[in-house]
C-alpha cells in the first residue's frame, strides 16, 4: 500500500501536476536545461511509485482515478492542441530547400530504422520500439507519445527507456551538428554556403505575436475537445468493422487536426501559441502519470540496448543526409538545420539557425519541425506495424 492512497485524489493529483511542473521549471535552468524536463519528470514518479510514495499506475489490482483521468483524455485533447499551427500549405510555401533537406532525412531516419530493427535485438517488442523511436526522431515528444498509445506500448519497460536514451542521444547528435561547419574535411560534401541565407527573412518579420488571453485559452480546449470527441466517434465506427488491437481514436483524432489545422487556418492562427502550450503542458502531466507505472530498474537493463539502436539510426540518418547533399545542392547549414528539425524540433532548429547566422532559414525551421509533428506519428505507426 503506498504513502498516499489511490482515493486521495487531490493529494494525489497534486504530486502529478507538481512533478510536471518540475520538469517544466527544470528545462528554463542554466543547471538542469540540457536535460530533458520531460526525463526528470518520469524518473521523479516512476522513484515516487518505486519507493511506495506514490499508487503504481500499472498496478493491475488497483484503480487509481487520478490515474484514470489523465491516461484516458489528456492525450486525446492535447494532440489538436499541438497541432494547431499544423499548415501544410504555409510550411510547402516556405519551407523552400530546407523542407527537402528535412524529407531527405527524414527518409534516412526510416531506412535506419529497418536497419537497426535487424541489427539489434530488443526482444519482441522491438517493432514498437522501432515505430516510437522513428516517431519521435521525425516528430517529437508528442509523436513518441502518440505512436505508443496507438500500439498499446506506452506502459512497456522498452517506451520509458527509449525516452530516456532519446534525451541523451538528441543533445549529443545536435553537439555534433554544431561542430559540422567547422570541420573543414566535410566541406567536400556540400555547395558553397549560399550568401543569401543570412539575410532577414520577410515573413520572419511579419510574424504577428498573440499573447495567451482566457478567450482563447476557451476557445482552443473547446475546439480540441469537439476534436477529441468526434475521433472517439469515427473511431467506434471503425473498430465495429475492422478488429484491431491498435487505438484508432488516437490516429482519427491526429487526422482531424490535421484537417481542420488546414481547413482553417487563418482562424486558428491566433490560438496556436496558446494551444500548444496548453497541449505541452497536457503531456508533461500524461507523461507524469507514465512515469508512476515505470519500473526505473526495468528502464536501465534495456537502456544499453536501446542506445546502440538510436545511434544506428542516427549514423544512417546523418551518412545518408550528407552523401545526397551534393546531389541535391544543400549546403552546410540547410543539411545541419534540416538534421536538427528531425532530431530535436522546431524549438531547437530555429535557435539552431539563429546561432548560426542563418536569418533566413529560421521560419523554414520552425515550419519543417511542425510537418513532423505532422507526420511522425504516421510515420512511426507505419513503422511499428510492419515490423511488428
Amino acid at each position: 500500500m503506498s504513502i498516499i492512497s489511490p482515493e486521495n485524489n487531490l493529494l494525489l493529483l497534486s504530486v502529478v501536476v507538481g512533478a510536471a511542473t518540475l520538469g517544466i521549471w527544470s528545462e528554463y535552468k542554466k543547471w538542469t536545461g540540457h536535460v530533458s524536463g520531460i526525463l526528470i519528470t518520469m524518473i521523479l514518479m516512476s522513484v515516487l511509485s518505486m519507493t511506495g510514495v506514490v499508487p503504481l499506475a500499472s498496478d493491475p489490482k488497483q484503480k487509481v482515478a487520478v490515474y484514470e483521468l489523465v491516461l484516458n483524455y489528456f492525450i486525446p485533447i492535447s494532440i489538436p492542441m499541438m497541432l494547431m499551427g499544423s499548415n501544410i500549405t504555409r510550411i510547402v510555401r516556405e519551407g523552400g530547400r530546407l523542407l527537402f533537406a528535412f524529407l531527405v532525412g527524414a527518409l534516412g531516419v526510416i531506412l535506419g530504422s529497418f536497419l537497426a530493427f535487424f541489427l539489434i535485438d530488443l526482444g519482441p517488442d522491438s517493432g514498437n520500439a522501432a515505430g516510437v523511436i522513428s516517431a519521435t526522431l521525425i516528430g517529437g515528444s508528442m509523436n513518441f507519445v502518440a505512436t505508443g498509445e496507438i500500439m498499446n506500448f506506452s506502459t512497456h519497460p522498452l517506451f520509458s527507456a527509449t525516452l530516456a536514451v532519446d534525451n541523451f542521444a538528441a543533445n549529443a547528435y545536435i553537439l555534433l551538428m554544431f561542430a559540422i561547419p567547422s570541420m573543414k574535411f566535410m566541406a567536400r560534401f556540400f555547395v558553397q554556403p549560399k550568401v543569401e541565407n543570412r539575410g532577414n527573412s520577410e515573413s520572419e518579420q511579419n510574424n504577428e505575436k498573440y499573447p495567451i488571453t482566457m478567450e482563447r485559452i476557451a476557445i482552443s480546449v473547446l475546439i480540441a475537445v469537439v476534436i477529441a470527441a468526434a475521433g472517439g466517434l469515427i473511431s467506434d465506427l471503425i473498430q465495429k468493422i475492422y478488429s484491431t488491437r491498435m487505438s484508432m481514436s488516437i490516429l482519427m483524432i491526429t487526422l482531424l487536426s490535421v484537417l481542420i489545422a488546414n481547413l482553417f487556418p487563418k482562424r486558428l492562427k491566433k490560438l496556436e501559441d496558446t494551444a500548444f502550450s496548453i497541449g505541452l503542458w497536457m503531456m508533461y502531466i500524461f507523461l507524469a502519470v507514465i512515469g508512476a507505472s515505470t519500473n526505473l530498474a526495468d528502464m536501465l537493463k534495456v537502456g544499453p540496448a536501446v542506445l546502440g539502436f538510436y545511434l544506428i539510426i542516427m549514423f544512417f540518418h546523418f551518412i545518408f543526409l550528407v552523401s545526397l547533399s551534393k546531389l541535391f545542392k544543400f549546403d552546410v547549414y540547410e543539411a545541419i538545420i534540416s538534421s536538427a528539425a528531425n532530431i530535436m524540433g522546431p524549438s531547437v532548429a530555429a535557435p539552431m539557425a539563429a546561432s548560426l547566422g542563418q536569418k533566413k532559414l529560421i521560419t523554414p525551421a520552425i515550419l519543417v519541425g511542425i510537418l513532423g509533428y505532422v507526420i511522425g506519428t504516421f510515420i512511426g505507426v507505419s513503422i511499428a506495424m510492419t515490423l511488428s
